[in-house]
């Protein structure tokens, strides 16, 4: 089902309020970034320290890149059921449903192999065990059949609605993700905790400021890490606002409650926000690096709503002909 197309005046309205709140937070963060993070990492990141041990920011680093794993394994388990249901042929109808739940149980695996490597590290594990690793490949099966079967009681229509869902959902992992990656290098800015650790903020630039990649032995050398100078933007927070392709359920499936819709947008809202919250918290994360991030993420999921079920409509309302 494609969205219905709003008025022009309305969707003019969207753009420009949220050009207008987006531009307001970024000069914010601009001149409060660091602050910000001074204010937030007391009590969660030792002085001197690379690691918080803060138990909100920690849990929240664990398990905050794990939203589009998640999401992902449900759209799979779509596509699943679609090949189960609708493709001619016994090779299509088995080799899809194969092909797509076994692509379904890996995203789970690598949601908890993903939580379980952030654990480690705070815990300062010498690795994962081989049972966790069992129990990690256990849980993700679990998972698995669980999503396969909860997908399989969808009506016919829900399935074939959200096969368009599953196309936006991957367009927007993929170009975020990539963007935020692509990003990262350019811009080479020291994260927080890292001149934490060095005890030096000397290294502290704005946003807007390409350094690059230094040398990578300096980066161990200086801040016991290679991974330091990749503050901006946030990819856990680009990750977490992933959330907002709960929207995209709202469309295909052409869900009228307002409260469930308005549910919907909370739901994404406050787990990108405190995701958002818990990387400034553990000092991976400036102000204007989870703004981005998340913004990176919300933009991506509406480019693939646009693409996939909107068909440009909201484009055509502007500067095409509408009828309303």
């Amino acid at each position: 089902m494609t969205a219905s197309l709003p008025s022009k005046k309305h969707t003019v309205t969207s753009w420009v309020l949220f050009a207008v709140i987006f531009a307001a937070l970024l000069i914010t963060a601009t001149f409060t970034d660091l602050q910000v993070s001074r204010i937030l990492t007391v009590g969660t990141l030792p002085e001197g320290e690379f690691y918080a041990t803060g138990v909100f920011g920690v849990l929240f680093e664990s398990i905050g890149c794990t939203t589009p794993y998640i999401i992902g394994a449900f759209f799979f388990s779509v596509l699943a059921i679609y090949c189960l249901r609708f493709m001619n042929g016994s090779l299509k109808k088995n080799g899809g449903l194969i092909l797509f739940t076994s692509i379904t149980g890996l995203l789970h695996f690598l949601a908890l192999n993903d939580t379980m490597k952030y654990n480690v590290r705070h815990l300062e594990l010498d690795g994962k065990p081989a049972f966790i690793m069992c129990e990690l490949l256990f849980l993700s099966a679990l998972l698995t059949a669980t999503f396969v079967l909860a997908v399989n009681n969808f009506s016919d229509e829900s399935i074939k609605a959200l096969v368009k869902a599953t196309f936006a959902y991957v367009l927007a992992i993929a170009f975020g993700a990539i963007l935020v990656e692509v990003l990262k290098l350019p811009f080479g800015r020291t994260r927080f905790r890292a001149m934490n650790y060095a005890g030096d903020f000397s290294y502290f630039t704005r946003w807007y400021v390409l350094n690059g990649q230094p040398d990578k032995q300096w980066m161990i050398d200086t801040f016991s890490s290679t991974d330091a100078c990749k503050s901006f933007p946030s990819g856990h927070t680009q990750s977490a606002a992933m959330a907002f392709s709960l929207i995209l359920l709202k469309d295909t499936l052409n869900i009228k409650s307002r409260k469930t819709v308005v549910l919907f947008w909370i739901i994404a809202v406050l787990w990108t926000g405190t995701v958002a919250l818990s990387r400034i918290m553990v000092g991976a994360h400036f102000f204007s690096d989870v703004l981005m991030g998340g913004t990176i993420g919300f933009l991506s999921v509406m480019l693939g709503r646009e693409i996939f079920i909107c068909r440009f409509s909201h484009f055509k309302a502007v500067f095409g002909k509408s009828d309303k």
